[in-house]
């Protein structure tokens, strides 16, 4: 028998020995179920924290997503989730605090877009009443001449519902594009031939350069007309009098290609990102006595992407705004 300390801690036998003493086989088992019953009292403890553990760091991003979600769910569009490590769970918050910012940026924009749509209505509206109150009261005779305030804000405010609705159909994408296989050149002059009164009008100088030989595009030929009439409204209203209005169009990699460049005094460097923004106007001081809404170049470019196309704008080198319709021809 060996021992240590008092305890023994095995036998030697000798090789001639063929039998385990019975005491001693007692003892080695006894020993044995102790350590596997230590082991195992072990094992349940360190199986039990790490459950615990991992339960804790699995189910408490998911009770802070959840509670997120909720208060999101409720309208609070401040939640955001923290993300820890770079697993599937912070891949799920990641994408959480995305969709909110999202969420939260679409909301800003309805209420600011529900603002200025209340702002656009109060003037014609104000400046109508005004003056049926004023030919209600004696102020003003019922002529045709003070009957034509009315008239205009009237025409104003009908203008600015139809570009809402046009705004509207291209967002849920229900505006609909009747194709037909179209000269675009034809158009262009077309519009160009159309506004050139009101160019004369404004002294401002059309000059223009267009292909001759025929542009033949699969599109909406009224919706063009619209994205023109617009481009080129939007040029004279910024262009001084014995201003010039440049309109070149060419075919360039199989893209028509029209630009607009007018000789007023551009468009502020810090204004260019937002120029196509619903009711943004670079000129604050600029009224809507002109026609203008504020809408006609984000339903242009709304109406080029509907076709495939774009509408961008940039500052000509030579001074003055330069916007480029580039529409595919196929």
């Amino acid at each position: 028998k060996l021992a240590v300390d008092g305890s023994t801690i095995g036998f030697l036998l000798p090789e001639t020995s063929s039998q385990i003493p019975q005491n001693a086989t007692d003892t080695l088992v006894s020993r044995i179920n102790q350590a596997a019953f230590t082991a195992a009292i072990f094992a349940s403890v360190v199986a039990l924290a790490l459950a615990f553990f991992l339960s804790y760091r699995l189910l408490r991003p998911i009770g802070e997503l959840t509670q997120a979600a909720r208060k999101l769910a409720a309208g609070d569009m401040n939640q955001r989730v923290p993300i820890r490590g770079g697993d599937e769970l912070a891949t799920l918050a990641n994408t959480f605090n995305q969709m909110a910012s999202s969420l939260q940026q679409a909301e800003t924009r309805r209420r600011a877009l529900t603002a200025d749509i209340a702002h656009e209505l109060r003037t014609p509206l104000a400046v109508q009443r005004a003056h049926l109150e004023a030919v209600e009261d004696g102020i003003y005779d019922l002529t045709l001449e003070n009957l034509k305030p009315i008239e205009e804000h009237n025409h104003l405010l009908t203008r600015l519902v139809d570009d809402l609705r046009t705004l509207a159909l291209v967002d849920s994408g229900q505006l609909e594009l009747i194709r037909t296989h179209t000269d675009f050149s034809d158009i262009a002059r077309r519009v160009i031939a159309r506004l050139e009164p009101q160019a004369v009008e404004r002294q401002v100088e059309l000059r223009y350069s267009i292909e001759q030989t025929p542009i033949f595009i699969s599109l909406d030929s009224q919706r063009i007309e619209q994205i023109l009439h617009n481009l080129l409204d939007n040029a004279m209203r910024h262009t001084p009098n014995r201003g010039i209005i440049h309109v070149h169009c060419s075919l360039i990699n199989d893209q028509c290609v029209l630009t607009v460049h007018d000789s007023g005094p551009g468009i502020p460097p810090g204004d260019l990102p937002r120029i196509f923004e619903r009711f943004y106007r670079a000129d604050k001081g600029r009224s809507r006595a002109d026609g203008g809404t504020g809408l006609g170049l984000s339903i242009a470019r709304k109406i080029a992407q509907a076709h495939g196309g774009n509408l961008v704008a940039a500052n000509h080198p030579d001074g003055g705004a330069l916007f480029t319709l580039n529409l595919p021809l196929s």
